[in-house]
């Protein structure tokens, strides 16, 4: 185990044990890194008419360049020392570092022969006898290997041919239509990742690998970021474990056929989410990548580069789902912004990163509705990675902030929960520059547009949707046009500690004589009572404001709060007279305010009566596009009412389902029904394709089997 640790660094060693890898594998393996060259690979090498190199710039960024030569010009080899006599064409453009001292990965790829052998070394002082400092570099071996022929396309290139024009280089956004174009036909590219100390340990380097796949394999989701299959290979790991300690990456996307190509920088992670890498066929898992900058770089490789024939190994794999058949729309967001509202709330902000069509983030957000929500898609591990087998925590967070042209970025203000794994994650683990993911804004809990006095009652947390309620109205009446009835704002808190946007609401009550703020604590502090910024003491009793309250037979009630709250509440308003038409609330979670919270009860008789007593229910995973899936991997159930809703089945079946709010509210749960009907206790309030059902609320509408396609 002596050799296998200065083989592999931690990162590797992580990925691997992630990734299953025996650790006998990697004793058997081990030997086969070698410090030097073999003659083999001497003789590889010093034939080669190019190199795939992975250099730092001057802030230890890696980048993917290439350089070429008429065969036999380019590298001069010995066991321990590689000579290139032809730096990289785009060294000067990238600003790279090479001083001597500075870690490099070098890729040696006879795309006609699909030979490829690595090295990863070390730049050495220039040779004066040699003379090759000017235009050279000498590399000292650290690490080298052979790589397996998988995923190469076979090409011819005539890499001797004169490059008659300068190279022409631009920033682009990733979706403009050079940068589609070159997408849609990348069947290879080139990635360069580094160790997160470049120090002189051997593994611990530069690294520059090879990716190949189906035309379009590396896909451009709705935000702008990039996300490529990890196929089954030598399981090294040893671009996945770079990333695992250093996320800073880039991409050298050629067209072999024009000589332009894409260089993308940017950060990855890995979602090792199994659902996520079902998605394509032969992927174990996925890579992403948000781009930071991306430069469109014409002339850059000799020209008119044939296709011999593309590997056999693309037969193992598949293509990306088309857009349409993705049945949940996962943006990623960056937070930009994290604020204390109070000792147990905080604000995030969250702005797309980078936005569809931009470069840096600029653009606004698309508009929302006050009242609605965002469903998050946080990992648990670190770096914010899946591990093997895990699903993905998923919550639904109001917005609290209403939207305003121009605005860049949401706004979610979060209790921590000492139980809660996602509010912890958020608080304890997530800072300003990290990246999550989230579900479009939705739900239907939303101002009415009526000119009804309006009531706003929350407790705790539940001030999140009305205070974006609130800053809607206030929006509306700064520009002129104030609610026609009044607003009484009511919220109920323990302590002056746990309460939040309090100074915001007493600068709005004081400067828009239609807002009436009430705010109750039900154990205030004495510095609470000292300063006097609340106008009731104890549990909220609404009988005891009836007389500030508007007219609740003509007005609009807004609820939200806790369970319990809610229920006392809804009790409350009912016995002041409220019609239940105008009561307008939030309740994530099984059951309604009406009854109670199991599901027997939340079930009305008329729907229990139309429930079979019976039904098949199979779930199986989504294969290739056109290609069927083996029967092996489904999953058959029994269905009872006893089992509950199709989430639940799913549940109890073992079936990873993405799930947040439970209640038809959010939609992350929608799948693809291929076969058979559902219905549902009552319309569900995301929206729900055609060819979708929405799993935690549906039930089977009758005996005939049911077929779902899983992730």
């Amino acid at each position: 185990m002596k050799e296998q640790r200065q083989v592999f660094h931690a990162g590797e060693r992580r990925v691997q044990a992630r990734a299953g890898v025996p650790e006998h594998y990697l004793e058997q393996v081990a030997p086969y890194v070698r410090d030097r060259l073999s003659e083999q690979h001497v003789a590889f090498f010093a034939s080669l008419p190019v190199l795939f190199m992975g250099v730092p710039d001057s802030d230890g960024w890696p980048w993917a360049v290439v350089s070429f030569a008429p065969p036999g010009q380019l590298c001069d080899a010995t066991p321990g020392e590689l000579q290139v006599h032809a730096r990289p064409a785009l060294a000067e453009l990238l600003e790279l570092d090479f001083t001597p001292g500075t870690k490099v990965g070098v890729l040696g790829l006879d795309l006609a022969t699909r030979r490829r052998n690595r090295l990863n070394g070390t730049l050495l002082f220039p040779d004066a006898v040699a003379d090759i400092a000017p235009v050279g570099l000498r590399i000292g071996v650290d690490q080298s290997f052979g790589n397996c022929p998988q995923y190469i396309q076979q090409r011819e290139i005539n890499w001797a041919s004169e490059q008659t024009k300068s190279i022409a280089s631009r920033e682009v956004a990733l979706n403009d239509e050079v940068s589609r174009a070159l997408l849609a036909q990348a069947d290879t590219f080139f990635i360069a990742t580094r160790a997160g100390e470049l120090d002189d340990a051997a593994p611990n380097g530069v690294d520059v690998s090879h990716r190949g796949g189906r035309p379009g394999f590396l896909y451009m989701n709705a935000d702008g970021s990039l996300s490529f299959p990890d196929f089954a290979g030598n399981r090294f790991f040893n671009t996945l474990g770079n990333i695992e300690l250093d996320s800073r990456v880039s991409l050298l996307i050629p067209d072999f056929l024009t000589g332009e190509v894409m260089l993308l920088k940017g950060h990855a992670r890995v979602d090792w989410n199994p659902q996520r890498a079902a998605l394509v066929e032969g992927a174990e898992r996925i890579v992403d990548v948000v781009p930071e900058q991306v430069l469109h770089v014409e002339n850059a490789l000799p020209a008119q580069g044939r296709l011999i024939e593309r590997s056999p190994s693309l037969a193992l794999t598949g293509d990306w789902p088309a857009p349409d058949e993705s049945p949940v729309s996962v943006r990623r967001l960056r937070v930009i912004d994290k604020v204390r509202e109070s000792d147990t709330i905080t604000s995030f902000y969250l702005t797309p990163w980078p936005q569809a069509g931009q470069v840096r983030e600029s653009a606004e957000i698309a508009a929302y509705q006050a009242g609605q929500f965002l469903t998050l898609r946080l990992a648990s591990t670190p770096q914010h990675s899946l591990s093997s087998g895990e699903i993905a925590v998923m919550r639904s967070y109001s917005l609290s902030q209403a939207w305003r042209a121009g605005q860049s970025a949401y706004r979610i203000s979060v209790r921590r929960d000492p139980e809660g794994l996602a509010s912890r994650l958020l608080h304890d683990e997530f800072a300003v520059g990290d990246v999550l993911e989230a579900t479009p804004p939705a739900g239907y809990f939303m101002l009415q547009d009526s000119p009804a006095p309006i009531v706003l009652l929350s407790s705790g947390v539940g001030i999140t949707p009305m205070i974006a309620m609130l800053d809607a109205l206030i929006q509306q009446a700064d520009a002129g046009h104030p609610p026609l009835g009044e607003v009484v704002f009511v919220h109920a808190a323990r302590n002056g500690r746990e309460l939040a946007f309090l100074d915001t609401l007493e600068r709005w009550s004081r400067e828009h004589a239609w807002l009436q703020v009430h705010i109750a604590l039900s154990r205030p502090s004495k510095a609470d009572l000292v300063a006097g910024r609340h106008q009731s003491v104890g549990r909220l009793e609404l009988a005891s404001l009836a007389g500030s309250l508007p007219d609740l037979a003509s007005s609009d009630v807004y609820l939200c709060g806790s369970e319990g709250f809610m229920r006392a509440q809804y009790a409350a308003l009912m016995a002041l007279g409220l019609p239940r038409e105008r009561l307008h609330h939030e309740f994530f979670g099984l059951g309604s305010l009406e009854e109670g919270n199991t599901l027997a009860v939340a079930l009305s008789a008329d729907f229990q009566a139309r429930l079979p007593e019976h039904a098949q229910v199979t779930f199986t995973p989504r294969g290739a596009p056109g290609q069927p899936v083996s029967s092996d991997a489904d999953i058959t159930r029994q269905w009872t009412p006893e089992q509950g809703n199709l989430l639940e089945l799913a549940e109890q079946s073992g079936v990873n389902a993405m799930s947040s709010c439970r209640s038809g509210r959010c939609g992350s749960c929608a799948l693809r029904l291929v076969e058979g009907q559902v219905q549902y206790p009552e319309p569900p309030q995301a929206a729900v394709a055609q060819g979708q059902v929405l799993l935690c609320c549906a039930y089977p509408a009758g005996e005939a089997p049911l077929v779902i396609q899983t992730l």
